[in-house]
């Protein structure tokens, strides 16, 4: 098995919690599909740094995926469904140049933030990534490392509150699909 298939696999591992996250978007019937689609965007538009880290998938950059992918899926009534070429009907689906700015703005996002991220303090960046990535909550963390949950809440607070600062204004042009000013 090569290395970019070994990677994909170790996201895979966890595709039942990936469907759960499809489900927790109220959508049921195309859960699977979706999640699939996933798999190849992932392959095609992300790097393994990105998604693996330490070891541990991160949770977080899959949800924003999906999230994506979903949002996609039911802004797809956009598409045209008819091309008429020789007289003859064709149904073809043309593929909206949205989808590829959307994916393009996300990981320009993601990618901004992971470099803001890697020039936080030791303690600050660690914490955070392991809240991230881990899927764990605040009292988790706290039980596997011994660090008080107090001391976590306000390190995350601090941190979410830099990165909505930082970042609050390109998130906000790529939900209103401004993905020029991002």
């Amino acid at each position: 098995m090569d290395k970019e298939v070994k990677w994909l696999a170790k996201v895979a591992e966890r595709h039942n919690e990936w469907i759960r996250i499809v489900n927790s978007f109220n959508e049921y019937d195309f859960a699977e599909d979706l999640v699939q689609e996933m798999y190849l965007t992932i392959y095609k538009y992300a790097d393994e740094e990105k998604i693996i880290k330490n070891s541990v998938v991160s949770r977080g950059y899959i949800f924003f995926t999906l999230r994506s992918l979903y949002f996609q899926y039911y802004n797809s009534k956009r598409k045209i469904s008819k091309v008429y070429l020789d007289n003859e009907k064709t149904t073809t689906e043309i593929q909206n140049i949205d989808e590829m700015d959307e994916q393009i703005a996300y990981n320009k996002i993601c990618t901004l933030m992971d470099e803001h991220i890697e020039n936080w303090r030791w303690y600050e960046k660690k914490l955070f990534l392991l809240y991230r990535d881990s899927g764990l909550s605040i009292r988790g963390i706290a039980a596997e490392t011994g660090i008080s949950w107090v001391s976590i809440y306000h390190t995350l607070k601090a941190a979410k509150t830099e990165l909505k600062e930082k970042f609050g204004e390109s998130y906000d042009d790529f939900k209103n699909d401004d993905y020029e000013l991002i």
